[in-house]
């Protein structure tokens, strides 16, 4: 079914967004976190691109799976070549998309295993909790890379980053496929809530 997926758009401004009611899913995170893996996985299709430079995405970009449901990719944040200026009007258009549109069904911020929970992550977490967003999940990325001596000392962590938040936690690798079917499940479900019928792709 991944023929059905497609790059819909690039938005730069909230008048370059789509017009319609689509249910969105967000996928956020710093750069280099392997968003771009991780949308690829979800939709089995090549679509979103991989960079070894971090901060390439410029703007939100869409892809959509029929007209039923869309994946945002928002720029990767913490690093970027993106010149000053471009950055914080982006910030501004990043969070009047995040306040204004109601096609909003649910943002994924993404960690990598490895290093969990920055302080540039603790400040998008705060902000999006002050600005009082729709549904948000945790999705811990990498998990292959993650040592074998320190994966027990990793999951107790990230058992207690679960509880102080309280959020949904998702565990993913492009090594193994399970947590990238449990986090499919996931949205698969949420769908099924927002469309009224089973839903699979």
């Amino acid at each position: 079914m991944n023929s059905e997926w497609f790059f819909l758009k690039e938005a730069h401004s909230l008048s370059g967004l789509p017009n319609d009611d689509i249910p969105e899913y967000i996928f956020w995170g710093r750069s280099n976190v392997g968003k771009s893996s991780l949308i690829n996985l979800l939709t089995k299709k090549n679509l979103a691109k991989t960079s070894k430079t971090p901060g390439r995405t410029k703007s939100l970009v869409f892809f959509q799976y029929k007209k039923i449901f869309r994946i945002v990719d928002f720029p990767g944040y913490g690093f970027s070549h993106i010149p000053k200026k471009k950055v914080i009007k982006l910030d501004n258009f990043i969070e009047s998309y995040l306040t204004k549109r109601e096609n909003i069904e649910k943002i994924f911020l993404l960690f990598d295993s490895r290093h969990l929970i920055k302080p540039i992550d603790k400040i998008i977490i705060d902000s999006l909790l002050e600005l009082q967003t729709n549904d948000i999940n945790f999705v811990f990325t990498k998990a292959d890379k993650v040592k074998a001596l320190e994966k027990e000392k990793i999951d107790k962590e990230i058992e207690s980053i679960s509880k102080k938040f309280n959020k949904k936690i998702f565990h993913t690798s492009i090594k193994e496929s399970n947590g990238i079917l449990l986090l499919r499940k996931f949205l698969h479900q949420s769908l099924d809530i927002k469309i009224g019928k089973n839903f699979k792709y």
